[in-house]
């Protein structure tokens, strides 16, 4: 019956098992199997006849998952299958759209023992079969990606295996890695290969063969309960961050990377100075040197949606703060939609430091950001705080909220919120018709009303001072309501 209908038809179909999933990798059997069942599907069509499989290979091979073979037994066998196919029918690359790396066994020095023994077959023996050694000594030959890749493939290293099926991909619009948990206490930071194919050479143009690439998300496998507590475990953001120059990207995106960071050295891998067309960039709890992002951040003059989450350990940065950040996002000031900064109370970007005390500054005025609608920040993003314990007394007084925020905004999310921040919002509370006329939400945490000026006043007046601070939060609350303001907390 199908086999009679036109291949437009067979084409819209089949258009429908060919689904691309959220996160492959993500722990949701009932998706996963969904997508699974689904690709299956078309590999049956393409058996049935040659007219159905022009119209079903295509499809079928639009999508990749490389196994994860840090769960799974036979993943890195699986994997192998999968490159020999492509290998002997290189046609079927051209159809790779979307491509999925699950996680990868790796362990310093784990193929050390077989490199000596590289082009013997007995060593060859021990990781594929003689057909896939061959493929292999004849890609190897060609490709740019250096001696050191090289050696890798041809002794069984997956990564390298990784790097080569992404140097043979040219029609490229998605990339998902699943990172492996790599200890941070190592020494040694792994080789990933494949960001060598990010810098131009000699006949090899980045630009053109990810011409097409305009998204890569990299998240890190769930972490497992018998894994030893003392150690951390995690991956380097560092060697995804060349892809931020690439002509097509929109989206780049990191979940987390756990905390801490391998010692490897900024050249290892360069940014280019090229301006960015990112319109999202994500970074979620992620160790990046904040220098980097600053670099990253004034190349991007696009920029639709902003999150940045810092890391514990960055407590002091000269000339890195939440200004500084602000300025560099200056270049997408007119695009800017969402701009979301989070930090660990411990990692409050002080401009100034000693041994016991930070200074951090407010962001100040982001009224220049024209279409920004959604601001999630921390308290002292916008007001910034003298020192880590008494967060009243401000470095530098922070502008009012009619003079810092733009009037585009419709909502406003605030975190770890003292009582210094409610002077600022009754200011802003008798403009809000005139000045935030799209403003529908804002939210805040649970404000901390015991703030260390108390101790300037009799014990016997805690209460009581208590109470007029929540009455005047209850207050505050009633003038936005009315307003037609969400008040959520």
């Amino acid at each position: 019956m199908l086999e009679q209908l036109p291949s437009e038809v067979l084409h819209l179909v089949f258009e429908h098992l060919a689904t691309t999933p959220d996160f492959v990798y993500y722990d949701d059997d009932e998706q996963n199997e969904y997508h699974l069942s689904n690709w299956k599907a078309l590999a049956q069509l393409c058996k049935v006849s040659r007219q159905m499989r022009r119209v079903a290979e295509p499809l079928l091979y639009r999508h990749y998952a490389k196994p994860d073979s840090t769960r799974i037994h036979r993943g890195h066998q699986l994997f192998r299958g999968f490159l020999a196919t492509v290998l002997n029918r290189p046609e079927l690359l051209q159809y790779i759209r979307f491509l999925y790396i699950g996680a990868w066994r790796y362990k310093p020095g784990a193929y050390a023992q077989y490199a000596a023994y590289a082009t013997s077959r007995g060593a060859r023996s021990l990781t594929y079969p003689d057909e896939l050694w061959s493929l292999y000594d004849d890609y190897a030959e060609t490709s740019v990606l250096g001696d050191a890749w090289k050696e890798a493939l041809l002794v069984g290293e997956e990564a390298a295996e990784i790097a080569l099926l992404m140097s043979l991909t040219p029609n490229l619009e998605h990339i998902e890695f699943c990172m492996p948990d790599l200890s941070l206490r190592e020494k040694n930071a792994p080789q990933y290969f494949w960001p060598r194919l990010l810098v131009p050479s000699a006949g090899w143009d980045p630009a053109h063969h990810f011409r097409r690439l305009d998204s890569v998300m990299v998240h890190k496998r769930d972490l497992k309960v018998e894994m030893p507590a003392p150690d951390v475990y995690g991956f380097e953001v560092d060697p995804f961050l060349p892809f931020i120059g690439l002509p097509k990207m929109k989206v780049f995106w990191v979940e987390v990377d756990n905390s801490g960071a391998y010692e490897v050295l900024p050249e290892d891998y360069p940014l280019s100075d090229e301006v960015s067309h990112l319109t999202d960039l994500t970074l979620g709890l992620s160790y990046i040197h904040p220098m980097k992002l600053i670099q990253i951040l004034k190349r991007c003059t696009k920029l639709e949606a902003f999150d940045c989450n810092f890391q514990p350990e960055l407590v002091f940065v000269p000339g890195f703060s939440w200004d500084t950040i602000r300025e560099a996002l200056s270049s997408s000031r007119h695009t800017l939609e969402e701009l979301t900064l989070n930090a660990h109370p411990h990692s409050q970007l002080a401009t100034e430091h000693d041994s016991s005390e930070g200074t951090c500054v407010s962001i100040g005025s982001l009224r220049e950001f024209t279409s920004l609608r959604k601001l999630d920040v921390l308290q002292t993003t916008l007001l910034g705080f003298e020192n880590l314990i008494d967060d009243l007394t401000l470095a530098v007084p922070a502008l009012p909220f009619v003079e810092m925020l733009p009037s585009s905004l419709e909502s406003i999310t605030i975190d770890l919120c003292t009582f210094t921040i409610v002077p600022y919002l009754e200011d802003m509370s008798t403009k809000l018709q005139e000045q935030f006329p799209h403003l529908q939400e804002i939210r805040l945490s649970s404000i901390d009303l015991k703030i260390w000026d108390m101790d300037n006043h009799p014990e016997a007046e805690h209460d009581s001072l208590l109470q007029s601070r929540k009455d005047r939060v209850k207050r505050l609350k009633e003038v936005f309501v009315k307003a037609g303001v969400q008040w959520l907390q």
